[in-house]
């Protein structure tokens, strides 16, 4: 029988069972435009009614329509392909009376090979169940749970053991360490003056270095106008997945399915993956409230190995089918046409264009003072010197979402370090140790920034831990890294990644000093003569620092309002920077895996989403 017979028969016994007319008539257009199965564009257009549909295509088929049981155990081939599971539309399992049962989410074709099989092989309609392509996805999912989480906790491990962040310390890292800290004690024992102020010179200067690589980051803007998006048809669009890890996320899942919802890109070839902790009952039960297309998954992932962020995208990676993959937190509201301008920037790009970021923007910058940095910091970061970076090709740290990779360019990389607490900044470098470039793209997303202090204070623990973990891992072998990286991007490296942890790390100290060497002055102590340069250079790099901070945020925030202001609160913002960082190092010691969460509740500001010209 031929196929347009089949969907000719499929439509009438659909009709004929309720399913509307129009909608089954624009499952038909939705076909012809995307290029695509009539079966996939029915199950991604009619929310709630897979089962009808799944009962229609077991009626034409000729065979039974079943949902598949959870009490069945898959019959695991020798030698398995992991990478087939997410494309396969059929399992085999055993059921507790060690029956044989083929279950299949079967296409047109399938329908054709189904009804020719059944008049030559009698026994099939006793084994041959249809039922939903999520049935089929959940059975093959929970069946190989163990293999998944193994793999995804694993991943960087088996593919590049040397960026793995699960030993915290190389041994011959230690050495080092424990050799610098012989050295400097001896040169402390020995002239104690000299050795603090020649410290004391490096550490200002180094400081120094880095806030005149934020100077020159100013010249540099991005435009906050949206690049052009081009004509491109439907049927030339991949199949793109979208993968959200949440935790405790009940209260924000309606806000959080009705952004998935508003993305531009065919239904039938969009996979949104929902990747939840197992034991996380109350997210789980949100998620299934809502009502969703066929292709949005909710992900039970089993409490096995690191319980972390990275973990999970890599379990979500082992299950995504796109050709592009997209990365959002729980409460991200990206531009409805993000998807298109990233596609859009791969086509007309070649292959080592692995990674583009998206800019992200805080909406409820109003709510409190902490949010109101938060927001300023982002937009310096974001709208300034990232695209800065980007610009001149050195190594560029990601943000934690809205990071849209070319699947291919992600396995090759291993995915996530699962160990590492902050996996974004660290899979940036990754990616360009091994040759890749990341950009910039104009659509941003909106996200909300933490109100109180305790919560971003969690936060930004974490990102310092993860940052030390990461440079730690990349100066494992510096002659390595200086080699892949080439002399500039070396440098400019250091600046960033060092430069931010000793720079917060050293700021309440050199506030202290400022302090002690002023009264010093004030009080005519014939010490400050000895100290008065050092004084010097560290009034002009705090002054600088912060000047360059508000510089570079101001000039991101052109023509944009602040709810407050800036200026007066960054020695206090960097102080509380400092605290974290010294958490950090602390609890790098003690909790080096413990992922500290950062709780989020639906947005209050006024916009939801970016606008269309946002």
């Amino acid at each position: 029988m031929l196929s347009r017979e089949i969907e000719v028969l499929l439509a009438a016994r659909l009709y004929r069972a309720g399913l509307a007319k129009a909608l089954i008539e624009a499952a038909f257009a939705a076909s012809i435009n995307n290029n695509t199965s009539f079966i996939d564009e029915l199950y991604a257009s009619a929310c709630g009614e897979d089962g009808l549909i799944g009962q229609c295509i077991a009626d034409v088929a000729g065979v039974a329509f079943e949902e598949v049981p959870r009490s069945t155990t898959i019959i695991l081939r020798t030698g398995l392909n992991m990478s087939i599971l997410p494309r396969a539309r059929i399992a085999t399992v055993l059921t507790r009376h060690n029956n044989a049962l083929i279950y299949i989410a079967p296409t047109i074709n399938d329908i054709a090979v189904i009804k020719r099989g059944l008049s030559e092989r009698g026994d099939l309609v006793t084994r041959l169940r249809i039922t939903t392509p999520s049935g089929v996805r959940e059975l093959l999912r929970s069946g190989h749970e163990k293999l998944l989480v193994d793999e995804a906790s694993r991943m960087v491990e088996d593919t590049h053991q040397e960026y793995s962040a699960k030993i915290v310390l190389t041994g011959r890292q230690g050495i080092l360490v424990g050799g610098l800290a012989t050295c400097f004690l001896l040169l402390a024992f020995h002239n104690a003056r000299l050795t603090w102020q020649g410290l004391h010179v490096i550490f200002s200067l180094f400081f120094l270095s880095c806030v005149l690589l934020r100077l020159v980051a100013c010249k540099s803007l991005s435009s906050d106008s949206l690049s052009p998006l081009l004509e491109i048809r439907p049927d030339e669009l991949p199949v793109y997945t979208v993968m959200v890890a949440l935790y405790q996320e009940a209260d924000i899942v309606p806000q959080l399915v009705k952004a998935m919802l508003g993305l531009n890109w065919p239904r039938s070839k969009l996979q949104v993956l929902f990747l939840c902790e197992a034991d996380d009952e109350a997210t789980l039960a949100a998620l299934k409230r809502e009502e969703m297309p066929q292709c949005f998954d909710i992900l039970p992932i089993s409490d096995s190995g690191p319980r972390t962020k990275p973990k999970a995208l890599n379990y979500g990676l082992l299950l995504s089918k796109g050709s592009f993959v997209v990365i959002y937190d729980a409460e991200d509201r990206p531009h409805p046409d993000q998807l298109l301008e990233a596609f859009q920037r791969f086509q007309s790009a070649d292959e080592k264009l692995g990674c583009l970021q998206a800019p992200l923007k805080v909406g409820n910058a109003h709510e409190s003072m902490i949010a109101r940095m938060f927001a300023f910091e982002y937009a310096a970061h974001f709208r300034s010197f990232l695209p800065w970076l980007a610009h001149h090709g050195l190594v560029m740290p990601l943000g934690g979402t809205s990071n849209h990779f070319r699947y291919d360019c992600l396995r090759a990389a291993g995915g996530w370090d699962p160990h590492n607490v902050t996996e974004d900044a660290e899979l940036g470098t990754r990616l360009a140790r091994l040759g890749y470039r990341i950009d910039m793209i104009s659509r941003p997303t909106l996200e909300d920034a933490p109100t109180e202090i305790d919560i971003w204070f969690r936060q930004r623990t974490r990102w310092f831990k993860g940052w030390i973990q990461t440079w730690l891992v990349q100066m494992r072998r510096p002659v390595i890294l200086l080699r892949q990286l080439g002399v500039q991007r070396f440098l400019a490296y250091h600046l960033l990644a060092a430069g931010m942890i000793i720079s917060s790390l050293l700021y309440p100290f050199t506030l202290f000093f400022i302090a002690g060497a002023t009264f010093c002055w004030l009080s005519g102590y014939g010490v400050f003569a000895d100290i008065r340069e050092l004084l010097f250079l560290d009034i002009l790099n705090i002054v600088m620092g912060y000047l360059s901070f508000h510089t570079l945020g101001r000039r991101a925030l052109a023509g944009t309002r602040m709810p407050g202001p800036i200026l007066p609160w960054i020695p206090l913002y960097w102080l509380l920077m400092s605290f974290a960082a010294w958490r950090a190092l602390r609890q790098l010691n003690r909790l080096p895996f413990l992922w500290e969460k950062t709780p989020h509740r639906p947005a209050r500001s006024i916009q939801e989403t970016p606008g269309p010209n946002q």
